[in-house]
Order: C-alpha cells, then structure tokens, then sequence
C-alpha cells in the first residue's frame, strides 16, 4: 500500500495524547526555569544583602532551576521513547505481522475510502488466495504454510506497486484495489503476477504457488457502493474462480 495513505488515515491512540501533554508540560517547565533563572541572576546581589527569608529565598529558587533543568531534560527524553513507541504502535495496528502487508483493518479503511463518487466508478477490485495452502499446512505444517504466505506477499507487493494498493484481508484472502481502473490494468497486473509467481515455482524453494483469483471493474459493474464490489468479487471467487497460468 502506498505510504501517503497511511498519512491520511492514522488512528489517535494514547501515545497522542501522553505527547502533547508533554509538550505542554515541557513549554511550561521552559518558560518558568527561564523566569526563576533571570529572578536569579538579576535579584541575587539584592538579596544577599537582605535578611535570613531573602537567603531562604535565593536557595529555594536556586533548588527550583536545578529540578526544572533534570525535569526538562528528562521530559525530552521521554518525548523521544513516546515518538517511537507511538510510531511503532501505529505500524503493528496497520500492518500483519507475517507478511508485512496492511492487514485487515488497514483493508477496511482503504475500502471505505474507495466508497467515494471520483473513485468509485473507476475502481478495480481483485480478489485472491492461495489454492493449495491447505495441502502444504498438512504435509509441511503451519511453517511451510505461513512461508508460502510470506513468499507469495512479497510477490504481490512487488508487482503491485505500480498498480495500486494491496492488503492481506485475513486468512487466506488477499486484495488488490486499483483506481482509474480498467481492463487493460487488470490485465497487466495479473501478466506480471503471474510472470513473478512462474519463476518463483521453477526456482523449487518450497512449496509452489496455486493462486486463484476473482476481478471485478466497477466500469463494466457500475455498483452504487463500494461494498457492492467487494461482496461481487467474494461471489466470483466461490463460484467461478479463476487461477493464475
């Protein structure tokens, strides 16, 4: 999936609001280690010269710009851990964890956001999965299943760069999203699919590719919503399937 769309559709999470309350805490902690500074310098000869409260006074302010300076440091600190956890956060709620792809959640924001009059009557949509993943989780187990998986993702990422955005819909379901769609691009995208995936096989490293597919233009399909689409491609995929050769 391209990056600006992660760019457009970042969830708020905790991490969010521990920042900006940091930041505020920060810009006030600044602002005040800078006014007892200058009470500081600019009293302190008055001061010396005044009685016991006044010495009191110049100490206690003394101890209150050394724990306002460790305070801001350590707040710059700890705003750089919350950056990079927050960063991290935000990509483990984005993309599955096995292949790296977007995953379910990031599949259904990209799918609402086709769900619009300028994308929607050009949108492409297509469906795939593995044939045989069945087969190797039985004769490899879920090892040499989850590494077809990977394999095949890395694939798909690949060669749909050019084309559009891609995202593992759970399971064994995996969907292409092309805008300005028509068949011509459908037609190229699964051309160099299935180029990439023949050489994958004759490479032997594992278990071959079976991939099966559904396609569905909303040029020839003229669906008034997005979900309409999608649940047209699902049925396609049950009923008639088609496989990459």
């Amino acid at each position: 999936m391209k990056p600006e769309f992660y760019d457009k559709s970042k969830r708020a999470n905790v991490y969010n609001s521990i920042f900006l309350y940091k930041v505020i805490s920060l810009c006030i902690l600044v602002i005040l280690t800078v006014i007892l500074t200058v009470i500081f310098v600019t009293e302190s000869d008055k001061l010396k010269q005044a009685d016991d409260m006044a010495h009191l006074f110049i100490i206690i302010v003394g101890i209150s710009i050394v724990l306002f300076t460790f305070s801001i440091i350590f707040d710059f600190y700890v705003l750089k851990r919350t950056v990079s956890i927050g960063r991290r956060l935000n990509k483990m709620a984005y993309l599955d964890k096995l292949t790296g792809l977007p995953n379910r959640y990031s599949c259904d924001i990209l799918i609402d956001s086709f769900d619009s009059p300028d994308r929607l009557p050009g949108a492409g949509f297509i469906l795939m999965q593995i044939n045989n993943l069945t087969s190797v989780n039985e004769d490899s187990g879920h090892t040499g299943g989850n590494w077809l998986i990977s394999e095949f993702c890395s694939i798909l990422e690949e060669v749909s760069e050019s084309y559009g955005y891609v995202g593992r819909n759970g399971g064994n379901e995996f969907i292409m999203l092309i805008e300005n769609c028509d068949s011509t691009a459908v037609d190229m995208f699964l051309l160099d699919l299935t180029k990439r995936i023949h050489g994958y096989n004759e490479m032997n490293v594992g278990a071959p590719m079976e991939i099966s597919y559904s396609r569905v233009l909303n040029i020839d399909e003229h669906k008034e919503k997005i979900s309409e689409l999608i649940s047209l491609g699902y049925q396609k995929l049950r009923k008639s399937p088609q496989t990459l050769s």
